[in-house]
């Protein structure tokens, strides 16, 4: 039962995760700067720690008796994660979404089960266990890059303007594949967050909410990477007078809805890594990850983005939806082993 939660908790975040964007799409007369310098603002700094205060005791405490070299991992990874989301952007700008997103995902999802899987279980890569996560790792891997074909398919068009301006392909792809690594890092310091774990189930933290003691310190650090990305756009474009327009209130109740969204994904995938066991982190993440993708193409079908895409986009499309479900089962099977 214990098991069935955890997968349950995991794929009810990576639904938030693949629906957290839709509420930026409904925005007006706002700049992408302006909605995710709220979103960051809410999601990684008010509602993280207001979730952090309620469900860990004296998580100031937390911080203070573990070592200073803890600290200091979770500060680097989550800075590294912050500057990795702004590549993000700028990876999809300079590639294109179709590209991009490929590589980006990609890259994420592998780097965010192999690491932990290598560095804490290296002898289990070999196993049946091991083989198989690796198998659904790569049809997740291959079910992405279907995905994003299938969007260059269905625009041939998309990207390509905005590749010829903005310079030399490589540097785009660099940048890509730098945001594909940083993005996986929240799984990563997981991985090395269990010293300040157990500091907080010492502190009297629940086995279920205790991971919530990475996540606060670093998406904190991350905020500050994001939100001083976007500060610096709004003063460098002078448009910061447009938050404070008609549509501010509508606006800010859409980033609001992201950031509750978005923060709440990683709490439950954390809820369901605690539940999964030692592998938590290494299955868990694919499974996140992946999930998220499925319910961000459903919800492109929902808003009617492929009714007027080509049949063999709309086909590329099943294969690859139909390839992470696949996915999804196939580590969901590996943790049973």
């Amino acid at each position: 039962m214990t098991l069935a939660a955890g997968f349950l908790f995991v794929l009810i975040g990576g639904v938030l995760q693949g629906t957290f964007i839709l509420p930026m799409t409904l925005t007006k007369k706002w700049s992408w700067e302006h909605t995710w310098g709220i979103f960051s603002l809410l999601g990684m700094l008010t509602f993280n720690w207001m979730i952090g205060l309620l469900v860990i005791p004296n998580i100031i405490s937390v911080y203070r008796t573990v070592s200073p070299q803890q600290i200091i991992i979770l500060i680097v990874f989550g800075a590294a994660w912050g500057i990795g989301a702004i590549l993000f952007g700028i990876g999809m700008d300079r590639l294109g979404m179709a590209l991009g997103y490929a590589i980006i995902m990609g890259l994420t999802s592998t780097f965010g089960a192999l690491i932990p899987l290598v560095i804490f279980f290296p002898g289990t890569l070999c196993t049946r266990k091991g083989l198989t996560l690796l198998i659904g790792t790569v049809i997740a891997i291959g079910g992405i890059v279907l995905c994003s074909m299938a969007g260059a398919r269905k625009r041939p068009l998309l990207g390509s303007p905005v590749h010829a301006e903005s310079g030399d392909f490589g540097v785009g792809l660099l940048i890509a594949i730098l945001a594909g690594i940083f993005c996986c890092l929240p799984n990563v310091g997981m991985a090395f967050g269990t010293t300040v774990i157990l500091a907080a189930q010492a502190q009297g933290a629940s086995k279920t909410f205790s991971s919530s003691s990475v996540w606060v310190l670093f998406f904190t650090v991350g905020f500050i990477a994001n939100f001083g990305y976007c500060f610096f756009l709004m003063v460098r474009r002078k448009k910061l007078k447009e938050y404070f327009g008609p549509n501010a209130v509508r606006n800010l109740g859409l980033g609001a809805l992201m950031a509750i969204m978005w923060i709440g994904s990683f709490y439950l995938y954390g809820m369901g890594t605690a539940k999964l066991g030692r592998w938590g982190v290494v299955v868990g993440w694919p499974l996140f990850i992946s999930s998220s993708i499925l319910v961000g193409n459903l919800w492109g079908i929902w808003r009617g983005e492929w009714k007027d895409a080509s049949p063999s986009a709309g086909l590329m499309l099943k294969e690859g939806l139909l390839a992470l479900l696949i996915a999804v089962i196939t580590m969901g099977i590996s943790n049973s082993l």
